[in-house]
């Protein structure tokens, strides 16, 4: 046993090299660092340190990098080695003589045997007794838990542990900087996935020896559902939990706190508030406090602020964990590869063709597949395949998987008493869900009346799982488990809710809101179960395993609920239209999903994956009502170009995938459909071709066509074909495509048709240059019921404006509105645009923004808007380089014009001088200006002293910008002076 005085000087050894380190000027740590790069300076057989550990490391995170790679007394030898190379000598000579006196005197030798300097610097021989007694402890503690942990019989295990392992635990707690805070780690990932098994597994090998030994002196793992049992407490009395004895060293922890590992697994189990201490730093170990409070000050670093942490989350309480933390390395812990999941099937199947078969026919859900991340629910869904012969759903592998356990299973039940346990169990499942509760102590199962041999079959089945750190408590084997649970308690028979106040059918509408209109992703399994649970035949088959029945009415109990939605204008942009389709898609059902989609007049759709385009195929079809679509297809769904021979498995897919397409597009004709946007979406030239051909359909009643940003260009060419046979369509963007000149060609052509009613039309950010206006200006010139016109951002440059602006004059051009905005216009843009303002008849509003006009097109353009015929009612000028002379120009027109309603002047440097000059012919009373904007125009409280003259004397002024000024006190103070006054009229002050 190594005395108390060798472990000291085991402690002060490496204080030694430490403050060594420490003693280094910045540009020394440097070419330290540099040096550890270099092979042939470390000691023999070592491997260099990547730089990517050394970079931001400081002098104590170098020295735990050195202890981790070269343990024992090739910690000093590695660091003497790259310290003779950079030549400091003195120091290199003070070492050799610590090195020396280590030998004989800063360390006790053993009786007729020196101590030798590896067994002071490393886990060995000298580890004192109590820190080896406290190693077994903990390693029989973990090895208990996870005997504790039943798995399934047929469960297969796929993973054991490698040197791989090693590293990526490594890398878990790789040091950060000399300047950033100490480590905290933070494991996130779905439930089941391995969070608590990596920990574990991280704690474990410490404990043996095989991981952080020259890194963590102590390794201390806290147990969220352990914690939740215990009363007030104290720090220390925490770590005595897993002590040998009563003798705790906690002197000895905080004299080297930034050696200490805290692992902590579970922490959602507690209910964790900010406990509002804000204590100071390294604060009293042994000072009592209820357990969720001391695990608050751990996790905010108050209590031993230099340790290192790493805590597990699963998804409720991740947010609440990330509040607590200062600063976490987040890790996402993703689970069962796809590759995983493919070999878990072939070894569970036995057969490599039914394992294949089953694969493919899992492959048409995403949502299955992602499932199976978690070993347990991956082992569920195998389970299920054994059972279910037909297309597989979530809900209908659950459903099988459990009626196969429970066929011919003992639950100990007495006669007459299976429904009323099964429903018990169903509604303690949901309140936990409710109530983000997921282990459920003794006293829980009684308050429901569950009787004990009834929770011991649940257990036997492994349905249940007792808690490995909390022998009394229970939770489902996995999350999905509880879900399913859940969601069979609102179709069983019944109108009491699982919380005992509000009806059965009002919790349901609740979490039905909660899922949809506000897209909450933690009801989603228990949703799709739910759906799943309303299909006629599953519902009979769990009847019969339970010995339950199911509530007839809850498919009428969906409908009262999507009529209410629809009444009440609950859907909205935040509306999860795609996840509605796949609940219905579950349900099989499909007079209940076109009932439920009667409510539903609007959709939005983002379709990234191959189940996203079957259930949308399933569902789209019924939407009778539907009457603004929105549809974007992404993740290359319809962009892949099959070349498979017919008959094999892909050509069949491929084909299936566009049956799909074309079921989809078939809604374009439903009849009711008045607006559809396919922004963003990747497709062939096949799905586009089917596309077009039913846009061009004349039962097609689109009137607003969005086209923005699709793949690929070809098929503008072919919608130019069809959209000449559409005589409803009215408005037309196809903004952010790049429009070459074939393009346009047909494009212009298309809206140039007699049949065509096209009346606005966007082509903003489609790169158009001012050859491109040739053919606009022709359409302009033939287009009798064209009234606006977005060229926005795109570079046409003086010469395209000029081209433009000849129809504009002519008397069959009707055009109204014409934005311009960000074009590369200059000055001499205005004389054209002077010229077509004075003579149309019908131009009323016009968007310059973002055009280097200056005050000389300003005045060009005010020599026509102060004309009596000019018919402008809207002039933007926003960021066009105005200064108070361009304002002068404008308030002179503005007297001689009556009808400019919006003027727009803002981000100009038009100062407190225009502003003044724009006032004064806002008081006139022939002045009829509504709204004006003067955002970030350099305006000081100078300016509102007019202004507030302004709104206290103008009958139509209704709608004042002033953001981005600094009017100061004064000047906001004689607004609102104005402002309060009954002949103001203002509505609205930016």
């Amino acid at each position: 046993m190594a005395s108390p005085a060798g472990a000291a000087g085991r402690d002060g050894a490496r204080d030694l090299l430490l403050s060594h380190l420490r003693g280094l000027e910045p540009w020394q740590l440097e070419d330290f660092k540099l040096g550890l790069q270099c092979p042939e300076l470390l000691p023999e057989g070592a491997c260099s340190v990547p730089w990517a550990d050394l970079r931001a490391a400081g002098p104590a995170g170098l020295l735990c990098l050195l202890e981790e790679r070269f343990p024992g007394r090739r910690t000093w030898e590695a660091a003497l080695r790259v310290f003779e190379d950079m030549r400091l000598s003195p120091l290199c000579e003070r070492m050799r003589a610590e090195l020396a006196v280590s030998e004989y005197s800063l360390f006790p030798s053993r009786p007729s045997q020196r101590l030798t300097f590896v067994g002071l610097l490393e886990d060995g021989p000298s580890e004192r007794s109590h820190r080896r007694g406290y190693r077994q402890r903990l390693r029989t503690r973990i090895l208990a838990l996870w005997a504790r942990t039943p798995w399934p019989e047929d469960h297969i295990y796929l993973r054991q542990v490698t040197q791989r392992e090693h590293a990526e635990l490594r890398g878990l707690l790789r040091p950060r900087g000399a300047e950033a805070p100490p480590l905290s780690v933070l494991l996130e990932g779905a439930a089941g996935v391995g969070k608590t098994t990596l920990a574990t597994k991280l704690v474990l090998h410490w404990a043996e020896g095989v991981l952080f030994q020259g890194r963590f002196s102590y390794v201390f793992y806290l147990s969220g559902h352990r914690l939740a049992e215990l009363g007030n407490t104290s720090l220390a009395g925490l770590l005595a939990l897993d002590w040998p004895d009563s003798q705790v060293p906690v002197e000895e922890f905080r004299a080297h706190p930034e050696r200490l590992l805290f692992v902590i697994d579970g922490a959602e189990e507690l209910t964790l508030g900010s406990d509002g201490s804000a204590g100071r730093p390294g604060a009293d170990w042994y000072q009592e406090l209820p357990a969720a409070s001391i695990l608050v000050r751990l996790l905010k670093k108050e209590l031993v602020p230099e340790a290192t942490l790493l805590v597990t989350a699963g998804p409720p309480g991740g947010r609440a964990l990330r509040r607590l933390l200062l600063s976490p390395r987040r890790v996402s812990i993703p689970g069962f590869t796809e590759g995983d999941r493919r070999e878990y099937l072939r070894r569970f199947l036995g057969d490599p063709d039914v394992a294949e078969a089953a694969w493919r026919r899992m492959r048409g859900s995403e949502t299955l597949i992602g499932s199976c991340a978690a070993p347990l629910a991956c082992w569920a869904v195998c389970a299920g395949l054994k059972r279910e012969l037909g297309a597989p759903t979530p809900t209908s592998l659950y459903a099988r998987l459990f009626c196969g356990l429970l066929a011919g299973a003992e639950l100990g039940l007495q006669a007459g008493s299976s429904a009323g346990q099964w429903r018990a169990f169903c509604s303690l499942a949901a309140e936990g869900l409710w109530l983000a509760t997921f282990t459920f102590a003794g006293d829980a199962l009684e308050h429901r009346r569950l009787e004990a041999p009834f929770i011991d079959g649940l257990l036997r089945l492994q349905i249940l799982r007792r808690v490995s750190d909390c022998e009394h408590c229970v939770t489902f084997a996995h999350r999905s488990f509880q879900a399913f649970f859940g969601a069979l308690f609102y179709v069983l028979w019944g109108t009491r809710g699982s919380l005992g106040g509000v009806p059965r059918h009002q919790e349901m509408r609740r979490w039905l809101n909660d899922a949809f209109a506000d897209a909450s992703a933690y009801w989603r399994q228990m949703v799709r179960f739910f759906f799943g649970l309303l299909e006629t035949e599953l519902a009979r088959q769990l009847e019969e395993a339970l010995g339950c029945q199911m509530s007839p009415g809850v498919a009428h109990e969906v409908l009262d609920w999507a009529e209410e939605l629809e009444r009440c204008g609950a859907i909205s942009a935040h509306f999860d239209f795609l996840w509605l389709l796949q609940c219905l898609r579950e349900t099989q059902d499909e007079d209940l999903a076109r009932r439920v989609l009667n409510h539903l007049p609007e959709a939005d759709l983002d379709i990234q994956g191959c189940e996203h385009l079957q259930v949308s195929s399933f569902c789209l079809q019924h939407c009778q009502k539907l009457r603004k679509l929105r549809l974007s297809v992404s993740g290359q769904v319809l962009e892949k170009k099959w070349t498979s021979d017919e008959g094999t498995p892909e050509k069949r897919v491929a084909d299936s995938q566009m049956h799909q397409w074309e079921d989809i597009c078939s809604v374009f004709c439903s009849g009711n459909l008045s607006e559809l946007d396919l922004s963003n979406s990747k497709l062939s030239m096949a799905s586009v071709m089917g596309l077009c051909l039913k846009l061009g359909n004349p039962r097609c009643r689109l009137q607003k066509l969005t086209w923005k940003s699709v793949s690929p260009m070809e098929a503008l060419r072919e919608l130019g074909i069809v959209l000449p046979g559409n005589q409803r369509l009215t408005h037309l963007d196809l903004s952010s495509n790049s429009l070459d000149a074939a393009v346009c060609t047909g494009v212009f052509r298309m809206l140039r048709h007699s049949a065509c009613s096209l009346k606005c039309l966007w082509l903003e950010k489609g790169n158009l240059s001012a050859a491109a206006c040739e053919g606009l200006a022709s359409l302009l010139a033939s287009t009798p019921r064209l009234t606006r016109l977005c060229l926005g951002l795109n570079p046409l440059g003086d010469e395209g404006a000029r081209l433009l602006c000849g129809p504009l004059t002519r008397p069959e051009c009707v055009l109204q509105r014409l934005e311009l905005w960000c074009c590369q216009l200059g000055t001499s843009s205005c004389r054209h645009l002077s010229d077509a303002l004075l003579r149309s008849r019908s131009l009323t509003h016009l968007n310059l923004r973002r055009n280097n006009l200056g005050d000389g097109g300003a005045k060009l353009l005010c020599a026509a808007l102060g004309h009596a015929d000019c018919a402008l009612q809207s002039l933007n000028l926003s960021h066009c380089s105005l200064t108070a002379a361009g304002c002068w120009a404008l308030a002179h027109a503005l007297k001689r014009n009556g009808r400019l309603k919006i003027l727009d002047v803002g981000n100009n440097a038009v100062q407190d001088g225009g502003v003044k000059e724009l006032c004064g012919v806002l008081r006139s009373p022939s002045c009829v200006l509504q709204t004006l904007g003067l955002e970030k125009c350099s305006l000081t409280a100078a300016c509102c002293r007019p202004l507030s003259s302004v709104l206290g004397s103008s009958k139509s002024l209704e709608n004042l910008n002033l953001l981005g000024n600094d009017l100061g006190l004064d000047g906001v103070s004689r607004l609102w002076t104005a402002l309060r006054k009954s002949a103001c009229k203002l509505r609205k002050l930016g």
